[in-house]
């Protein structure tokens, strides 16, 4: 008979939504390759689909506790605190040796401190990715995420040390999204068509965000279109579940013949080369910089959502590939600036004086490049190897 020696050892991985999935999805993987015979591992946790397909133990689905806003946490307070609760019984009896929450910021926040309070974690080491964009809001913030966790990963340069001023361990390893889109877009071999005439409209990766800004999007479209005679194509990358939503929308405006859906991934060169952007607030604003195509970004929210915006955040910082270079490159439209009147001026000012913007977001998107890449291992490589430091 065969036995095991080797060490039995848990990690409990939980996220807030798809982006959370992927980035958990892949640091799973990377874990798994580098593991070989250190231990006999067993995942659990709060999971997306990818995370499933990687064999981790589910508890609960990651949508039962995603919500987006202040608003709609405080409407599902009790739900979430029901769930809460459960998670923390369910921890006790795992008895992890490493959890990892990635994003979901304050539900893993609260999570980290409930088991704090009920000493469930004495034994646990407590590691969260994806940071709160403290620098967006009040950066005394740090202070809430001091003693909590053992170790906080940031994914976005320049990060780190608005946490490491407040005294809590903070480190920066990569950034898997851009990392993996970097990889594709050197292997990318485009020219740019100097006569193409291609542009773009993104409203956005949630459902809220395409409710908010679609409308806006939609009716620039229409006027942008009437000033230069048709002669723009639009193409609109979006996510497979939302496609029918937006379909009945540009129907709506009758832009069926002006727009063309199309997912991200399997139209990746079609969206590389194209002209200018328009796109909602979002890490799709990095993507876009990095392939130094000229961007506007816009946001609108719900009402009470945008009052509780300009009392807490700094907008002017929550452009990423503003905050990252230190420059305010791309203009940024927030809720009652964003209307169909100042986007149309700002597009033509991009179009038509092509030129002079796409230099600028070159330049940005070389600077963006080194600061992203700042190891040749990547964050999946450099997480894994920290973990397996905390686990031994």
């Amino acid at each position: 008979m065969k036995i095991n020696l080797k060490k039995s050892k848990k990690i409990f991985v939980l996220v807030g939504e798809e982006s959370g999935d992927i980035i958990a999805s892949d640091l799973i993987h990377e874990i798994k390759i580098q593991n070989r015979d250190k231990f006999d591992l067993k995942f659990y946790g709060v999971t997306g689909p990818r995370m499933k397909s990687h064999g981790v133990i589910t508890i609960f689905d990651f949508t039962e506790i995603n919500y987006l806003g202040v608003s709609e946490i405080i409407l599902n307070f009790f739900l979430l605190k029901i769930k809460l609760n459960k998670l923390i019984k369910k921890i006790k009896i795992i008895n992890p040796d490493v959890l990892i929450t990635v994003d979901a910021k304050l539900f893993s926040l609260s999570l980290a401190k409930g088991l704090k309070k009920k000493n469930v974690s004495n034994n646990i080491k407590l590691v969260h990715v994806v940071l709160p964009t403290i620098w967006a809001h009040s950066p005394s913030r740090a202070y809430k995420w001091k003693k909590v966790f053992d170790l906080l990963v940031s994914i976005i340069p320049n990060e780190d040390k608005y946490f490491t001023n407040y005294d809590v361990k903070t480190i920066y390893l990569g950034n898997p999204i851009f990392e993996k889109f970097l990889n594709k877009v050197t292997t990318l071999k485009y020219l740019k068509n100097k006569k193409d005439t291609t542009c773009l409209i993104l409203p956005g990766s949630r459902e809220n965000e395409i409710k908010y800004n679609i409308d806006v999007l939609l009716k620039t479209v229409l006027k942008i279109n009437y000033h230069y005679k048709n002669k723009i194509k639009w193409l609109l990358p979006t996510l497979d579940r939302f496609q029918k939503t937006i379909q009945h929308k540009i129907k709506f405006y009758n832009l069926q013949h002006a727009i063309e859906i199309v997912n991200f991934d399997k139209s990746f060169k079609k969206i590389a080369e194209s002209k200018v952007a328009i796109c909602c607030s979002g890490t799709a604003t990095l993507q876009l910089s990095l392939l130094s195509i000229p961007t506007i970004v816009i946001y609108k929210t719900s009402f009470l959502n945008a009052i509780l915006g300009k009392l807490f955040v700094n907008i002017d910082n929550v452009v990423l590939p503003n905050f990252i270079s230190g420059k305010k490159v791309l203009p940024h439209l927030f809720q009652e600036k964003c209307t169909t009147e100042n986007l149309f001026k700002l597009f033509c000012e991009f179009y038509d004086n092509y030129k002079v913007h796409k230099n600028k977001f070159q330049k940005l998107s070389n600077d963006l490049k080194k600061e992203i890449i700042q190891n040749k291992n990547g964050f999946n490589y450099n997480l894994t190897k920290t973990i397996f430091n905390i686990l031994s």
